[in-house]
């Protein structure tokens, strides 16, 4: 049987655990019953979204088989308890992030909610479900991380399809999924018969080139005097052919300090999780305490050290855990305080993609902070990409200078 998220989730919640959700809400269970598949597609539709990437799947492997999602529970998790509904929230934090509360405010109104909590809720306990879901079939199937991407990119037209209506905007979904393909296959159709009509005009085509042969016989006069021109120009710029020698210097003598002054306007910030100080390098915070004093300090960013990701991908080294929980547990201490993660890149390659990849790195640091406790809604991320630089992208060491972690602090 083909892999159907939104009919094996749904298949979890009978009729007896929809009523007693009904009463624990106090909503209809006919209604919780016909707002089920918008909540899973809505839920399912952001995890098979961050899934489907090779650095998303990899994450997401990682998170199913410590969650116990791969275990020999897998599938059957209790519904209705307080421990399914914590861990869903937390999910749904790392999931959404500050989008959240608008994701559940579009949900109670296109599912007939009585209240948005009442959406919130079922979300939460939703979430857990899928995991279970996508881990039994994991473990089953015995998948990699790979095979994982591949299952979940393969539900992201389905998925995106079962969306409520105004939910698509709102997660940046939209039918995301589904218009390569709609673009394929209008190309696709339209191929066979462009190459017949190109093939049923290319006579149409030659004739009138034929009857254009008069007319190049009536310019032939146009040639003896085109060339009387030409003559004419050289013999008036003969004289001042040492001219455009002149010329030729005064364009390109100013075009050689352009090529110079990039090392003086790497370090400059442009003020988006950059450096704290234009023109300068922001601190580098090696532990907790450096951490503290950059943030007690007044800066406003500094270098997260220790924080490194496996070659072309976003998925954080083992090494990175310390550090990412030691940022953590200093942002426990400062419940006020919320920061900006800006992922940085070296030159190397297409900058839109080192955009992307910075975006991404930024985004599982992010993760990782959420998943040590951190709310959501302080923390927000930035993809720099190469853009600042803080050394020469000319050198191996420059260049492991440049690929960074920033920490810009928005509120102390």
């Amino acid at each position: 049987m083909a892999f159907n998220l939104i009919d094996m989730v749904r298949e979890r919640f009978t009729g007896n655990v929809m009523q007693q959700m009904g009463s624990a809400m106090g909503e209809d269970p006919s209604t919780l019953g016909k707002a089920l598949p918008g909540v899973i597609a809505t839920v399912g539709g952001s995890v098979a979204e961050r899934g489907s990437t090779e650095a998303g799947a990899q994450r997401l492997m990682s998170q199913l088989n410590e969650g116990g999602y791969t275990g020999p529970n897998a599938g059957n998790e209790e519904i209705l308890s307080a421990d399914t509904e914590e861990r869903g929230q937390g999910m749904l934090n790392g999931l959404f992030g500050d989008k959240l509360g608008s994701i559940t405010s579009a949900l109670g109104r296109s599912g007939g909610f009585s209240n948005s909590k009442s959406a919130g809720g079922m979300m939460a306990l939703v979430a857990p479900m899928i995991m279970g879901v996508i881990g039994k079939h994991v473990r089953d199937n015995r998948m990699g991380a790979a095979g994982l991407g591949q299952l979940l990119g393969g539900q992201k037209s389905l998925l995106s399809a079962a969306l409520p209506a105004g939910l698509g905007s709102i997660l940046g979904m939209g039918g995301a999924a589904v218009g390569p393909r709609v673009v394929e296959e209008v190309h696709e159709t339209r191929a066979v018969p462009t190459v017949e009509t190109v093939r049923r005009q290319q006579p149409i085509e030659r004739a009138p080139v034929h009857h254009a042969e008069p007319k190049k016989k009536n310019l032939s006069w146009v040639i003896p005097v085109a060339l009387l021109a030409l003559l004419a120009g050289w013999f008036l710029t003969r004289g001042r052919r040492h001219e455009p020698r002149r010329e030729q210097a005064a364009v390109t003598q100013p075009a050689r300090p352009q090529a110079q002054p990039q090392p003086q306007q790497r370090p400059v910030d442009t003020g988006v999780g950059g450096a704290g100080t234009a023109g300068t390098t922001p601190p580098v915070a090696r532990d907790a305490q450096t951490m503290r004093q950059a943030i007690d300090s007044g800066a406003r960013s500094f270098i997260l050290a220790g924080v490194g990701f496996e070659e072309g991908s976003a998925t954080l080294t083992p090494q990175s855990d310390a550090s990412v929980g030691q940022l953590a547990s200093v942002l426990r201490e400062k419940p006020n305080s919320r920061v900006r993660i800006a992922g940085h890149t070296d030159a190397t390659g297409d900058a839109n993609v080192n955009r992307q990849l910075a975006q991404r790195r930024a985004e599982a640091v992010r993760t990782a902070l959420v998943a040590d406790g951190i709310s959501a809604n302080r923390v927000d991320v930035a993809a720099v990409g190469a853009e600042q630089p803080v050394a020469s992208n000319n050198t191996e060491q420059g260049r492991d200078a440049n690929r960074r972690i920033e920490v810009q602090v928005l509120s102390r």
